[in-house]
C-alpha cells in the first residue's frame, strides 16, 4: 500500500513540472455536504473535502489528481484518491452558434482504508465516453444550451469484494448556461440508466434523476463556485434516500504556465 501512495505522490508532483505543451494549472479546494462523483451521490449524508489539481494542455488533454476525504473520520474507509486523464475537444474549430463536443477519460480510483478480508484497500478503473451538442441560443444575452449523452464503465482491479461490481451507466443530460457581467450561472438536469455498476444494491434500470444549479464567479485572483444539488432515486430498494439535497462550494486558483 505504501508503494501506491508513493506512486500517487510522484504523479501529483509531476503535474507541477513545466512542459512545452502546458497551458494552465488549476488548484481546486472544494467541499461538499455529500460525496459527489460527476454530479451523482451514492451516500446519504457523507460530507467531504474534495481538493484537486488540474493540469490542462493546449491539445484539450487534462491530467487530474483528485481526492475525497470524509469530514467524519470514523468513515475514513470512504476516502478516495483518483488519477484522471481527460480528453475534451470540439469537432469544429471555427466559432459557431453550435458545435459537437467529443470527450472521454480514464480514471484510476483507490480507496486506501477500505477494509476487506484479505487486503485493506480497494482499487479500480472508471472510463467515460460522451458526446454533447452545445448550442448558442442568444449571443446578445449570453445563453447557451447543451444536450448530450455519457457512458461510464466501472470495474475493480485485483480481488473483488462483492460490494462494488463491474457495470456501465448511461446518462442523458440537458443544461443551460447564462453569462452575466461578473459571473455565470448553470442549470443541469441528468437522468441515469444504471446496469448494476458500483453497488450490488442498485437495481438495473432507470435509477437517478438529478438537478444542479451552480454559479461561477471569477476575479483576477480566485474563482468561486457554489452549487445546489437535488437527486431523486427512482428505485425505493436502493440504500440511498429517495430524495437528497446537498451543497458544494469550490475555491479555485488558475496559474497560466
Amino acid at each position: 500500500m505504501e508503494t501506491k501512495f508513493i506512486f500517487f505522490a510522484l504523479v501529483l508532483a509531476s503535474l507541477l513540472i513545466p512542459a512545452k505543451a502546458q497551458q494552465k494549472l488549476t488548484v481546486d479546494l472544494s467541499h461538499a455536504s455529500n460525496y459527489m462523483a460527476h454530479g451523482r451521490t451514492l451516500s446519504n449524508d457523507l460530507g467531504c473535502f474534495q481538493p484537486g489539481l488540474y493540469y490542462g494542455l493546449k491539445s484539450g488533454t487534462t491530467i487530474m489528481g483528485w481526492v475525497s476525504a470524509a469530514w467524519d473520520r470514523s468513515t475514513s474507509y470512504n476516502d478516495e484518491w483518483n488519477i484522471i486523464i481527460d480528453q475534451n475537444n470540439n469537432l469544429f474549430k471555427d466559432k459557431k452558434t453550435w458545435n459537437i463536443n467529443l470527450h472521454g477519460y480514464a480514471n484510476y480510483w483507490y480507496l486506501p482504508n477500505y477494509n476487506t478480508v484479505v487486503q485493506s484497500f480497494l482499487q479500480g478503473m472508471k472510463y467515460n465516453a460522451g458526446i454533447h451538442f452545445p448550442i448558442e441560443l442568444s449571443k446578445n444575452h449570453g445563453i447557451k444550451m447543451t444536450t448530450g449523452y455519457d457512458f461510464y464503465f466501472y470495474h475493480e482491479i485485483g480481488r473483488h469484494t462483492g460490494e462494488i461490481q463491474d457495470g456501465g451507466i448511461h446518462e442523458f443530460l440537458v443544461k443551460f448556461n447564462k453569462s452575466f457581467k461578473s459571473f455565470a450561472a448553470e442549470y443541469k438536469a441528468v437522468i441515469s440508466n444504471n446496469k448494476g455498476a458500483v453497488s450490488t444494491s442498485i437495481i438495473p434500470g432507470w435509477t437517478y434523476y438529478s438537478q444542479h444549479l451552480s454559479v461561477l464567479y471569477k476575479n483576477n485572483y480566485l474563482s468561486l463556485r457554489p452549487s445546489l444539488n437535488y437527486q431523486r432515486t427512482l428505485h425505493n430498494r436502493l440504500t440511498t434516500q429517495k430524495h437528497l439535497i446537498w451543497f458544494s462550494f469550490g475555491v479555485m486558483k488558475t496559474f497560466k504556465l
